[in-house]
């Protein structure tokens, strides 16, 4: 079995920002110290309802270790989500349900991103349990981006939240549509965002929806019709709902970890096929700007022509040695014989002209060009 923990963590992290006052509760509270754990989460608290976003996000710019990361984050997601009104017994709560849409094409298509029957869905869901005792539900029929939901703020989820609670009214959300490309079956991302009202002590619809075997292929079925057009093969994969806040990272996983199955299936399948068994290669690289990526190879050495590569792009809210596993676990549930792991950050030279992805004929000059870590 590849051992994972060969692998560096190419992620650079800062090493300083202390001076950052947000950080240094975090970084106190992370150690076990409960009257910091209090503070911070005070201190965020005032931060959401004075839309004093650049300080949040700052602190958490300035962390220095992944757990440290993790930490403040999620204590972020607390304080932007409020947890009930004035009187104390009504939360308002943002969600989003992440959708992964495998399409394929034989022309350049553009896939709205517009749900045309927004109504149908709330209907599905309702049907098979998953709004539960959630009131004043509502789903926009916007179909929105990884990009659309990172750039949504604590201070603007907390505002949307009390916004909702007092008008019933969701968000307006930007419609990203989806431009599939001829050739291969891609893999895209996309949320419902929705809200709803209930008191505070019931669950939520995060907690009722969570069993998608309730309702997922039922929802696949209609969003795959709903969106469907001469000359596309759409599949349409909803994933359990989440906070709004934390949506987009459980989205964004969801979406690699599909997209690299189907890369390995299309590409084993291939080359067994013509020039026999794939040699795999997993290396961590990071270029001059800190973008951190994982890179994983698959070449042949009865063709030197040969070459396929998939990347992997790193978020600083990734358990890294969990994302490897699955990356080997995966190459040798597909019989892949020779996996080899790069044991050092590969230094890029884009001067060069040579591939971005390793070769198995050039593994060991690549170790030798690997930087130490």
């Amino acid at each position: 079995m590849t051992d994972a923990a060969q692998l560096p963590d190419p992620r650079r992290w800062p090493a300083h920002g202390a001076d950052i006052p947000l950080l240094r509760l975090a970084l106190a509270g992370e150690a076990g110290d409960p009257a910091a754990q209090q503070r911070l989460l005070l201190e965020l608290q005032h931060c959401v309802e004075q839309g004093r976003d650049e300080d949040i996000l700052g602190a958490l710019r300035a962390a220095p270790t992944p757990v440290a990361y993790a930490y403040l984050w999620q204590r972020i997601c607390a304080a932007a989500d409020p947890q009930q009104d004035d009187g104390g017994a009504i939360v308002a709560r943002l969600f989003a349900i992440p959708v992964v849409l495998v399409a394929g094409a034989k022309s350049r298509t553009v896939v709205s991103g517009v749900i045309p029957d927004i109504a149908e869905i709330t209907a599905l869901l309702e049907q098979h349990g998953a709004i539960g005792a959630t009131r004043n539900f509502g789903l926009s029929n916007a179909a929105a981006s990884l990009q659309t939901l990172e750039r949504i703020t604590p201070g603007q989820a907390y505002r949307w939240a009390h916004d909702f609670m007092r008008t019933g009214a969701p968000r307006a959300i930007a419609a990203d549509p989806i431009e599939v490309a001829p050739g291969r079956e891609q893999v895209h991302l996309r949320f419902l965002v929705g809200a709803g009202i209930g008191a505070a002590v019931a669950p939520s619809f995060v907690e009722t929806a969570s069993h998608i075997g309730t309702w997922g292929v039922p929802l696949t079925r209609l969003l795959s019709r709903q969106l469907a057009q001469p000359g596309l093969d759409l599949l349409a994969l909803p994933r359990p709902p989440a906070p709004l806040m934390k949506a987009a990272h459980i989205g964004r996983c969801a979406q690699l970890e599909l997209a690299f199955s189907l890369f390995v299936s299309n590409t084993v399948r291939t080359m067994r096929s013509t020039t026999g068994d794939p040699t795999a290669i997993v290396s961590a690289h990071c270029d001059a700007a800190g973008l951190a990526e994982l890179r994983i190879s698959m070449s042949t050495a009865l063709d030197d022509t040969v070459l396929e590569g998939f990347r992997w792009p790193l978020h600083p809210l990734d358990e890294f040695q969990r994302i490897v596993g699955s990356i080997t676990a995966l190459l040798e549930e597909c019989r892949i014989g020779d996996v080899r792991l790069i044991g050092s950050i590969v230094a890029d030279d884009e001067s060069s002209g040579r591939s971005p992805f390793i070769r198995a004929a050039d593994f060991d000059r690549a170790e030798c060009d690997a930087l130490p870590h």
